[in-house]
């Protein structure tokens, strides 16, 4: 009898501590889950691009986040003095090289360059690019017009940077690493179409440099110039 008289006055302090630990619970739960949503998971992360390199050109630093670059058209600009690469490449099929082969406007074609109709786009900086995109891996998969642009930029950045890897992976074409960046580019020739299977998807396998049947390397989203 006197044991029940003794939790019963014991109740409401039990009752006390209880509570105050199913609110501290709560708080440390609630504080946890909103960590973990406003934190992106590894694959989806993107390296910043230093603010000192932003440009007036950059539609961030007007105020304009948002540019669609794909909405524009070729210009010609006579004045245009800037070389991405010449035809000493050898990464430029020979058939595809105009300024070797002596093709009458081969030299011309340099002197076109993309405008996007609401903003300005700055000139590439192959530089700036190896910078920016450090411990990075890019890979083209496409047709033959994916090649070109696989090979300008190879081309445009071995002019700032001649410690490169070339190496050639299972089920691709070719791949480069410049080394002092940790940056590879692959290409994988493939044409897409929808009747591959049922899905109207394709497998493309890109295996990592000196690897035979190593691990896959895996291509992320890139940011907006």
């Amino acid at each position: 009898m006197a044991a029940t008289k003794k939790l019963s006055s014991l109740f409401p302090l039990l009752s006390l501590i209880c509570f105050i630990s199913f609110f501290l619970l709560l708080s440390i739960s609630r504080k946890t889950s909103i960590s973990s949503s406003t934190t992106h998971p590894q694959f989806l992360r993107f390296k910043p691009i230093d603010a000192n390199l932003t440009t007036r050109s950059d539609p961030s630093a007007t105020g304009d986040s948002s540019c669609d670059y794909s909405d524009g058209s070729w210009v010609y600009d006579p004045n245009a003095g800037f070389d991405r690469y010449d035809s000493s490449c050898k990464e430029i099929f020979k058939g595809w090289n105009c300024i070797l082969n002596n093709k009458s406007n081969g030299r011309d074609i340099i002197k076109w360059r993309w405008k996007p109709r609401n903003c300005d786009l700055p000139p590439f900086d192959p530089l700036q690019f190896l910078h920016t995109y450090r411990d990075t891996n890019i890979g083209f998969i496409g047709d033959s017009l994916n090649r070109n642009m696989f090979v300008s930029l190879f081309c445009t950045l071995k002019r700032v940077s001649n410690d490169v890897k070339k190496w050639r992976p299972a089920r691709a074409d070719r791949g480069f690493t410049f080394l002092h960046y940790n940056l590879t580019i692959g290409d994988s020739r493939h044409r897409s179409n929808k009747h591959d299977n049922p899905e109207g998807r394709s497998h493309i396998s890109v295996k990592s440099p000196g690897t035979k049947g190593g691990n896959v390397i895996r291509f992320k989203p890139l940011k907006k110039p």
